[in-house]
């Protein structure tokens, strides 16, 4: 993968489709239990926006690790800063591929490519598991291939 501002362009517009179709969901839609995926709606959310967040402060030399949001509006707000973070980021980013830095929860290194990877490819196992949960909530999940972003967007 060489192309990571078309990756992170893909994920913006899948995060986007996601929240949408969040948005759509009740309290007790967005808290119904999903063990087997992981957590239920609101959980899945927190997690991938404060990985996502975490990840891209290590890369861009933030400080603070960000804490994990429990509602849903501080939630929607975080994964929309991480998409226009990344976004902002990433002319930097990619000229420091193989440039290694501490993720300190797995107490070794890793380059920012495998990281970029890490994040791309960790929130769309959970957009997967919010997307069930929308279906179980009895709305229609977003479609989120890569190629349908291409088809629309390039």
């Amino acid at each position: 993968m060489t192309d990571f501002q078309d990756l992170f362009e893909y994920n913006s517009w899948a995060n986007s489709l996601v929240l949408a179709g969040v948005d759509e969901l009740s309290d007790e839609e967005l808290t119904a239990p999903m063990d087997e995926l992981g957590g239920s709606v609101i959980e899945l959310l927190g997690h991938t926006a404060q990985v996502e967040a975490a990840f891209l402060g290590l890369m861009t030399g933030a400080t603070d690790r960000p804490s994990r949001e429990t509602e849903y509006p501080r939630i929607r707000e975080r994964l929309v800063a991480n998409s226009a973070g990344y976004l902002a980021a990433m002319p930097q980013l990619s000229e420091r591929l193989s440039e290694r830095f501490l993720v300190p929860w797995f107490k070794r290194e890793f380059t920012i490519e495998q990281s970029l990877l890490q994040v791309a490819t960790h929130s769309v196992q959970h957009r997967a598991g919010i997307c069930a949960g929308i279906a179980r909530a009895g709305r229609e999940a977003p479609g989120l291939d890569y190629i349908m972003w291409l088809n629309s967007n390039r």
